[in-house]
Parts: C-alpha cells; structure tokens; sequence
C-alpha cells in the first residue's frame, strides 16, 4: 500500500516469530540495542502501550533523542515527557504522521506491528537465530510481498548471548532505488552502480558499504567521513566526498551536533591539505534531479588544479540538474 508516508518496522524476531515474553526480550543482544538506538535516534517512533512502559521499566526513562507516539486504549492516560505524545487508535496515530517527510519507526508490540504492516515499506529485521517460549509474535510475512535486499550474520559473543543476522526487507514494488546509473561518468562506475541498482540499497550508508566500492577514508569523525572521490572531476588537486554516516537526505535533517562536526571536519581538511581555497558542491534529494548518482546526503570537497597549462584545461564544472533529453530528428516521435 503506497501512502507515500516514509514508515519503517524494527524488530528483532527469533526463528519460531516470537518477540518477547512478559515484557521483556528472551535475549542478550547489545549490539542489536545498539543498532535500534543508531536507526531511530532523530525519528519519531510508535510504540503500543505496553511495548512504551516496558521501555520505561528497563531504562527508568522514555526513548532519549526521541519522540514517541504511543497508542493506548485508555483514555485517561497520560505521557510523563513532552516527547511522549498519546494517542488512542492507530487512525489517529497515521494521521498525525502522513505527511512527515523523514522516516517514521514502529516499535512494537505485536498489534501495532499487525497494524503497520500494511503501511510499512521497509522492515529491519533482527533475527536471532535460536527458538524461545514467548507470549509476544510477529505476524508472519508474505514472501510475494517482501523483498530482502540486505543480510549481515553475526555470531554470539561476549556481547551477544546468540548468533543472529540483520536483515532489511522492502515490499516488492516499492524499493527505492538509491543511484542513478545516467550520470555515471565512467565505464567502471557504471558497473558498480548497476550492482548497486540491482541490490536496491544505499551504497553510502555504513551497513551496505563494500571494501573498495567507497574508498577508505580519509579521516573519520562520530557523525561524517571524508573519503576519497573514486572517480574524481578532471583538473582537480583535491576531490573528496564528506558522507553522513545516517541515511538523510536533506541539509535541513542534520542534527546541530552533525552540523557542528561538519564545520570542523572542514577545518581538518583545510589545516591538513594546507589549503588556501576550495569549493562545496551539496546534493540532497532525488539525483534524477541533482544531478548525482546516489540519494544520500553527502558534499563534495573540491579544489581546482592551479596548474591551468595543462593540455586540454579547462574549470571544474559541478553538474546540477537532469540532463537533456536527447535530440531527435523526427518530431513526431
């Protein structure tokens, strides 16, 4: 169902569909806490009633950096935060939400998830790989509806008490492709964005990234990495990427904390490659219209080369906006 609403499912889900058992999750796996926490900090997240105070209970506090919608059958409950906001059915609740822009986490528990199914294009899916008893499910999911385009597999550890893997599903029909194979400006490119098209994910975003396809970069901060561009403009002395490492599409989704990291990984980059000038090039949004091939915020880091006796010289030029359309002879076609 294309509502044109931005709604995500996380989950984590052990082989035999169960997702909890009086309140509590049947395992022990931080780095899956860690990966909910990087995936919703930012977003709004929706939650059932009992899935909110068992959050509440287990941290002593509301989702932080968070604002959560919960759904309650009680009309006389209420939110202890002003990031908790109540609402008493899950109309109500799509409502407020539909015409929210950035991405939207449905939490749990099983009903809510049973709801949001039908709205849902994406779902990142933890699946612990072991059977528990439980008394919480999720809804089984049509294979005809559900496309997995990302898989990673961990095995247990002193952090993990079992092994699992982290799945990200989009329903079929709907993938959003995140490059643009028409503005690859060179054969090998080309090749590595049409395995990307194929795959349907963003090759920008850490989970998805390959050795070699994103060059290693070249200074790392908490928010941002400046990588190498692989295939830089011409008559360029420098040509690096600075990539958001959440998946954002807009300047104007950046946290003040990613923000201030930008200004200084600037700096960095000035102080290190002793520079006395340089340019920004910013693409967000849709790269049919921008003129880039991937649909993740990133800014490119350009300095010209000085040297303008070279043969063939001539500025770098920062391509914006869609082509043209090719010309054709027959105006009628």
């Amino acid at each position: 169902m294309d509502t044109g609403l931005n709604l995500s499912i996380i989950v984590a889900v052990s082989e035999n569909g169960v997702i909890g058992v009086g309140g509590e999750l049947p395992w022990n796996l931080k780095t899956d806490l860690k990966r909910f926490a990087d995936l919703t900090k930012g977003h709004m997240v929706i939650a059932g009633r009992k899935t909110h105070e068992a959050i509440l209970l287990r941290l002593g506090h509301h989702l932080e950096g968070r604002t959560t919608l919960v759904i309650t059958r009680q009309k006389s409950y209420k939110g202890l935060a002003s990031a908790v906001e109540i609402f008493h059915s899950w109309k109500d609740v799509l409502s407020s939400v539909k015409n929210r822009r950035d991405e939207v986490f449905v939490i749990g528990g099983s009903e809510i998830y049973n709801w949001a199914l039908p709205f849902a294009n994406t779902i990142y899916l933890t699946r612990v790989h072991a059977e528990f008893d439980g008394d919480a499910f999720f809804p089984p999911l049509d294979s005809d509806k559900w496309a997995e385009v990302s898989r990673q597999t961990h095995e247990a550890d002193e952090k993990n008490s079992h092994p699992f893997s982290f799945i990200i599903l989009k329903r079929k029909g709907m993938a959003r492709q995140f490059v643009n194979l028409e503005y690859a400006r060179h054969e090998d490119q080309r090749t590595v964005m049409e395995r990307i098209h194929q795959q349907g994910v963003c090759p920008f975003c850490p989970e998805n990234r390959v050795p070699g396809e994103i060059l290693e970069p070249l200074h790392r901060g908490k928010y941002w990495i400046i990588v190498p561009n692989r295939w830089p403009y011409k008559f360029t002395s420098l040509h690096a990427m600075l990539i958001i490492e959440r998946h954002i599409r807009f300047f104007d989704e950046l946290r003040p904390g990613e923000i201030a990291e930008l200004t200084e990984l600037l700096g960095w980059a000035r102080k290190t490659y002793g520079l006395t000038a340089y340019s920004l090039g910013v693409r967000c949004g849709d790269p049919h219209l921008t003129g880039g091939t991937v649909d993740h915020l990133h800014i490119h880091l350009v300095v010209a080369s000085p040297e303008t006796d070279k043969p063939g010289y001539e500025r770098v030029r920062f391509p914006m906006g869609p082509k043209l359309a090719p010309k054709t002879n027959n105006p009628g076609s």
